[in-house]
């Protein structure tokens, strides 16, 4: 990933550092609001050097989509007919992106990497406007959509937390510098160095003869490299965020601690699960929900979010099977754990957690032949 060449970080880190001089000074000396519209044209400076092409398209991307956000209530009739339009106008580039997946022949013109995240930004500042009807700065926005830590990938920013802490940063201090820049580097050193050995463990397990034990460990050590892969770029991101006194969210939370599946989306890549229930299933059925209700949303759900990785089969039934874990859940009202279980249950169901997630992960870390082999594991004896 772009992140990972050494011209490309030590660029970023520079920025960081430069950035977080300028905004020191800034506060003490002239206006922090003055100067963030400098970090739009450091946005694009950083975006460019990567691809020239990726910041033109994200330039057009933002600017496009931020007229759509300010024009969101304006027709007196209608409303609710034309949110729904400008999130989807918003949506054009992902879809186009996804069914060029299953359509190669399609001209793939648009500079689309990171497409996925910056479409669930923008639609989430369609949101705001909507329920708040307030008007959208487009320097606010452009810093929003442009931020270069999480241009293509990490924690989904919200447009009114990030508003927030661009208005009110958080003081660069010692103990800010510090905290960050130990964060930078387990992220680097889970990407590069940790990655690259369970990646050749993982590859080495999975070409074992199909056998069950086989097919565990891969599984599990598939869990590793997934999560080494999400919190590294998380901790990066939100590392280089406290850098310039922005506030990056969290991505993990503890995730090896639930114990049940509904806990654990609510602990992995959480950014994402709470965008999907928040944006699409609780505002169509409210904020009280039935058993019922709960187990349609977390079925549908998991089904977008393997949708929202690509539209192809092995995403679809990842989607499902995940859903469907969701719904019993609901149904049988085991979403959680009652603090007074006995530690042998409760570790009992962190176990059951860990290998359900397990066996969905390698469809996503295994190649076809990789991923058939281990499957025809489980079933040999």
């Amino acid at each position: 990933m772009w992140f990972l060449e050494v011209d490309i970080a030590v660029r970023l880190i520079a920025a960081t550092a430069l950035w977080s001089l300028a905004s020191y000074l800034a506060r003490r000396f002239y206006s922090q609001a003055k100067l963030d519209r400098f970090l739009v044209v450091l946005d694009l400076v950083l975006i460019a050097y990567v691809s020239a092409w990726l910041a033109v398209f994200y330039a057009v991307y933002t600017l496009v989509t931020w007229v759509i956000v300010n024009a969101v209530n304006r027709p007196s009739r209608a409303k609710g007919f034309f949110f729904v339009l400008c999130c989807l106008v918003c949506a054009v580039p992902f879809f186009y992106v996804r069914v060029q997946e299953i359509a190669p022949e399609l001209p793939l013109f648009l500079a689309l990497t990171g497409i996925a995240y910056n479409m669930l930004k923008a639609i989430d500042a369609v949101y705001y406007v909507h329920y708040t009807e307030e008007r959208v700065p487009l320097v606010t926005y452009a810093n929003y959509m442009l931020f270069f830590p999480v241009i293509t990938a990490g924690p989904i920013l919200r447009y009114r937390d990030f508003s927030a802490t661009l208005n009110r940063p958080m003081p660069i201090t010692g103990e800010l510098v510090t905290a960050s820049f130990k964060r930078l580097i387990r992220g680097y050193f889970k990407k590069v160095v940790v990655m690259a050995l369970v990646t050749e463990l993982l590859g080495r397990i999975a070409a074992m003869p199909g056998r069950p034990w086989w097919s565990l460990a891969a599984c599990l050590v598939s869990y590793l490299l997934f999560w080494l892969d999400m919190s590294g770029y998380a901790d990066i991101a939100i590392a280089m965020g406290g850098f310039m006194g922005l506030k990056v969210p969290e991505n993990f939370k503890h995730p090896l601690k639930a114990a049940s599946m509904t806990q654990f989306w609510r602990n992995w890549h959480v950014s994402l699960t709470d965008w999907i229930r928040e944006h699409i299933f609780v505002v169509l059925n409210g904020k009280r929900l039935t058993k019922y209700q709960g187990a349609m949303i977390g079925f549908g759900t998991m089904l977008v979010m393997g949708l929202w990785h690509g539209f192809t089969a092995h995403f679809i039934i990842e989607g499902l099977f995940n859903g469907v874990i969701l719904a019993v859940e609901n149904l049988c009202g085991i979403t959680t754990v009652k603090r007074s279980a006995k530690k042998p249950y409760l570790y009992f169901r962190r176990c059951v957690v860990v290998l359900l997630f397990s066996i969905t992960t390698i469809f996503y870390t295994l190649d076809a032949e990789q991923l058939a082999n281990v499957l025809r594991g489980f079933i040999s004896l």
